[in-house]
Parts: C-alpha cells; structure tokens; sequence
C-alpha cells in the first residue's frame, strides 16, 4: 500500500474490491423470457430503457429534468396506483378464528362432541357424565383454536407495528424542487435524488451518477457493492443493467438522480412478489401426520360403532340403547386430548424462539422448523451477518493482531505505531461511513463493508477519520476497476 507519487498531494489505494456482478456472461434465454415485468402490468417499464442515452430516458418516460408538476403526478398516481405491494389478503377477524376449526382433527373432535350431545339427548335415564364429556370435547377444541388464534393475531400485530416503524420516505424533484414524499406516492417519470444509506423505493433509471454503488442482496442474494453508472448500457435483460436501480435495494455509496420507470408490482421486487404469491401453501409435515391420523382414528371409529350396532341390534337389545352404546364406543376412540396437547407443546416453542428474538406468527412454524433436514444457503450475508473484521495487519515482514470484532472500534492494534501510517492511507481511501448505536442497532456502515472494516481498525489505532480527512483533504478519486484492480484517491499535503 505505497502510495504514488502526485503532484501536490499523496494518492492512497487498498485492497481490490469484488468483481461486480454484472461482469458475468450472456444471460441465458431462460433469464431473458422471465426477467422483467410483463409488459401489461401497470407502470411496465420498456426494455430498452437502459440502453437509452440520458437525454432520451426523459423523452421515452414522459418526464423532464426539473421533474413532474404536481398536477400530472396525482392524474399518473391515478393511472398507475400507489407505489406499494399488495398485502397479504388475511380476511376478517371472524373469519381467521373459524379458520381455526376447520382442521380435520378439530372437525373430528367436533362431530364426536355432537355425537356425544345426541347420546345425551337419547339416552333414558339422562347419564350427567355424557354431558360432561360432551362439553370436555367441546372445550377442548375451543381451548385449542383460542391458543392458535392468540399466537397468530399477536404475531401480526407485532409485525405490523415493526412496519410501521420503518420509515418510507423518499427524495424527488416536483417542478425543480426537492420534496420529501412518502415512498407510495411514487410515480412513473419522477424524478428521485439518491445518496449513499437510502433505500431504492421504486426500479429507476440512472440519469446521473457520482461513484454510485448499491447492495442488490434483496434481489440477487450478493451482499456486495455494484457499482452502477448513468450511461447508456448494451441491450441486456433490466436486472442486469448497470445503470438501473431497484427497489427493495439499497444505496452504499456515492450521490445521483434516476428516473423512476416502474412502480409497484410492475418492479423487479413486484415480480418476485408475485412469483411467491402465486406459490401454493404447503402443508408442514405435522399437518399431514396429524391429518391422516384423524382419517384413520375416523374410520376406526366408525367401523367398530357400526359393527357393534349392527352385533346387539339382531340380538334384541333395545335399538336406542344400542345406538348410544355404539356412539359411545365411536366417541371413546377419539383423542380428545391430543390438539390440546399439540398446541401447549408448540406454543411453548414459539415462546422459546421468542426469547431469542424470533418472531413465529403460526405455531406450525415452529414444527416445520423443527422438521427440516437440509438448510440451502449461500455465503455472506445469509450464514453471516455480512460484517467484516480486520483481525491482522501485515507491514514490513510483522505481523499485527487486531482486537475485536465487528464495527465496534473497540480494541486495539499490536504495536499500533509502525502501522499507523498503514491504516492512515487506508483511512483516507475509503468512501464508508461509521454509523454510532442507536436504541435499536448496533455499530454499522454504510458503504462497502471492506472499506468499513479498515475505518474500524484506523480507529482501534488511534485514529479519528474525520481529523485525518481535515488534515489531508481530497482532491481527486480514481474508482476500483477490474483492470488496475485498485482504487485511488488524491489528497492534499498537511
């Protein structure tokens, strides 16, 4: 990490940073015929937006640099719809509560509780203990939807409060004016003012672009930064485009201005969206077991009711006494105590998940979790909490431990002083920004994880980035590139 040699100042490098995504091959017909929304869909970009030059994106959105007046952003609100997902059609109340006796075990458990009631009404002289455990019955399947329906509402609203925390807010130009609108006000033409720790509240195409880099892991899966640019690109499917941004995904670097292309469910976020709501509910494995148990405890029951019926019938028992005895019988083979029993047991397990700040909001969650056997998964990001650490410094043939972990600048260096020059330049050449805790998160960056880990170990050496960047102020910045795979700043002499 030497630096070159400049005029009136020192250039800074480190390390190369990770070859950007849309480096990779030719998309594949199948990625093309299934990327981007279908044309129909409401606020449907053009696929050959990005390889628009930046005076024509205006043209072919029907926008202009200034942005759009008022009046026509509420008539293509009106068009187009707000900017937001649909929600999760969850009905009525009512509705969901009923939904809890419609299991097959409930509905076993409720037809034995009116066989019960009917022996009871029957039956001479009246048993008390067969109305007993006709409203044992009932009880049971009534205890056993209100844990259900108390764990589900309460997981909800617990979601919807957390979403209602998140701000969704974003900056655009309404007749050469920067606003801040909420993020479903958004339309097709706006114009939006992007920099680095904001979240991309719509697809936009890039119109200007200063060392943009953005965090497509919401789409892609990758955590790290791709730089995106405002010049046209070559005719490639939307997602892979350098000079669009999407929603869903977030700002780690740099400033510019887009033009919003698609909103809503027209998005690349819309289209996964549909794709999962589109899937069919699948029943977890306790679901299944639990189902075809009451099939077969069903059948059980109602061979051996009919058999015995149809055994003392013939001989000359009393018809009613018969029945009952064989409604009896059917009733006796039921597990009445079985969901009950289920529903403690997993609702024990959402507490516990609960303790370790695991939000459930279905009990059979917790199963299915339990039952899974083969967890499919990638790298940073997903088995990581995508953090990097400086853990040791080399220089000069030594090497240097680095205490701590995360982006805590908590720690130290081993024998800072021969590699705080070392950490200066690394310092100084970076575009991250330490972010201190807050109520509810810790130490973190916004920028480049990588650059972010070596502000960290500046900082565990003593160094305050802020100070040093007053002293040596910069006056040039080459970006990272794949063919000099480094990136350089100018900075002027103290």
């Amino acid at each position: 990490m030497s630096p070159e040699p400049a005029e009136r100042g020192a250039i800074s490098h480190h390390a190369p940073r990770p070859t950007e995504l849309c480096n990779g091959g030719p998309p594949t017909d199948v990625m093309a015929s299934t990327t981007g929304p279908p044309r129909d869909q409401p606020g449907a970009p053009c696929p050959c937006i990005p390889s628009l030059a930046v005076s024509d994106v205006f043209t072919a959105l029907d926008a202009s640099p200034r942005g759009l007046t008022p009046a026509e952003a509420a008539a293509r609100q009106a068009r187009y719809g707000p900017n937001e997902l649909p929600g999760v059609g969850r009905g009525h109340v009512w509705m969901r509560l009923i939904a809890q006796f419609t299991d097959l075990f409930a509905v076993v458990l409720l037809v034995s509780s009116a066989i019960t009631f009917l022996a009871y009404a029957l039956e001479q002289p009246r048993d008390p203990a067969t109305l007993q455990l006709a409203l044992a019955i009932l009880g049971v399947v009534l205890l056993n939807a209100g844990i259900g329906f108390t764990q589900e509402y309460s997981a909800e609203r617990t979601a919807e409060s957390l979403q209602a925390m998140v701000p969704h807010t974003c900056r655009v130009l309404r007749d050469g004016e920067p606003r801040e609108l909420p993020a479903r006000d958004l339309v097709p033409g706006d114009v939006v003012l992007l920099e680095a720790g904001d979240a991309v509240s719509a697809d936009c195409r890039l119109v200007e672009a200063h060392e943009v880099a953005v965090n497509n892991a919401a789409l892609t899966g990758e955590s790290d930064a791709v730089p995106r640019v405002a010049g046209p690109v070559p005719a490639v499917p939307t997602l892979e485009a350098r000079n669009c941004v999407f929603m869903g995904t977030d700002v780690v670097a740099g400033t510019g201005k887009a033009v919003v292309s698609a909103t809503g469910t027209a998005t690349e976020f819309g289209r996964i969206f549909r794709l999962t709501a589109a899937a069919p509910r699948q029943k977890t494995p306790l679901q299944l077991q639990v189902a075809a148990m009451a099939r077969r405890v069903a059948g059980v029951a109602l061979a051996t009711g009919a058999i015995l019926f149809a055994v003392r019938v013939p001989n000359g028992q009393p018809f009613v006494d018969t029945f009952v005895f064989s409604l009896g019988v059917m009733v006796a083979l039921v597990p009445e105590g079985l969901p009950a029993t289920l529903s403690v047991s997993l609702a024990i397990g959402v507490r516990r998940m609960a303790r370790r700040h695991a939000l459930v909001k279905e009990l059979l969650a917790v199963e299915a979790l339990g039952s899974t056997s083969v967890v499919c998964t990638d790298k940073t990001g997903t088995l990581t909490q995508a953090e990097m650490t400086v853990v040791r410094v080399w220089a000069n043939g030594v090497s240097h431990a680095v205490a701590g972990v995360g982006y805590a600048p908590v720690g130290e260096v081993a024998e800072a002083g021969s590699v705080r020059e070392l950490l200066r330049t690394a310092a100084l050449c970076s575009n991250a920004r330490l972010v201190p805790p807050t109520s509810r998160d810790g130490w973190r960056v916004l920028g480049d994880p990588t650059e972010g880990a070596l502000l960290v170990a500046a900082m565990k050496a003593g160094l305050d980035p802020s100070v040093e960047e007053a002293r040596s102020p910069r006056v040039a910045e080459y970006p990272f590139d794949s063919v000099r795979k480094l990136m350089s700043t100018v900075h002027r002499a103290p």
